[in-house]
């Protein structure tokens, strides 16, 4: 099922997800529909707290994106990062691997129309559970690894455009304004079982 994503200006984006223990069936459809809404946007990940709910778990495909390669590296050996796309990580947490750092164009679903040049570690090392309750580890670098910041930004209530420099964020202070100025709007219209999702 497609589901609604979340713009800038709701208060969920700001929320640090709560951590998983279990997975359900609930949650598994969740992440099912997640991934379906994600690639109906064509994004490449997508945190929970984007389709407004604060949990610890995120959903990332980067097998599209052949212009921007990523690398993988599991249990000391690279890997293809397509043949395990696409990801669905509970409580994910990255860890920055040495001090090389790359500035590219990041957009978010979450703003659209809205992207700019972000600095990021060029390489992570990620750990989480999967759906099936299992530990995964792996060393990241490319779109994957500033795919996988980006997500885990969100679960802990950090956006994109916090990491923006100030000459960047301010020269798109209008366009944030009114985006956020129009999801509070949309938010004050909605009744309150809705607008609180």
């Amino acid at each position: 099922m497609i589901l609604e994503i979340v713009k800038y200006g709701h208060p969920v984006l700001r929320d640090k997800g709560k951590r998983i223990e279990t997975v359900t069936p609930e949650l598994r459809s969740l992440a099912d529909d997640m991934l379906e809404t994600m690639r109906e946007n064509d994004g490449v990940g997508l945190a929970a707290q984007q389709i407004g709910r604060a949990l610890q778990m995120t959903v990332i495909d980067v097998s599209g994106a052949k212009e921007r390669p990523s690398t993988m590296i599991v249990d000391g050996e690279a890997r293809d990062p397509n043949e395990l796309m696409p990801l669905v990580l509970l409580n994910p947490v990255v860890t920055k691997l040495g001090a090389e750092t790359t500035v590219a164009s990041e957009g978010c679903l979450s703003f659209p129309e809205i992207s700019g040049d972000i600095e990021r570690a060029a390489r992570v090392r990620v750990a989480a559970t999967t759906l099936d309750g299992k530990p995964i580890a792996f060393e990241c670098g490319g779109l994957l690894s500033r795919a996988t910041q980006h997500e885990v930004d969100h679960l802990n209530g950090i956006l994109f455009v916090d990491r923006m420099d100030t000459a960047l964020r301010a020269s798109l202070s209008g366009k944030l304004k009114r985006l956020q100025k129009e999801t509070r709007e949309e938010l004050g219209r909605r009744p309150m079982a809705d607008a609180a999702m």
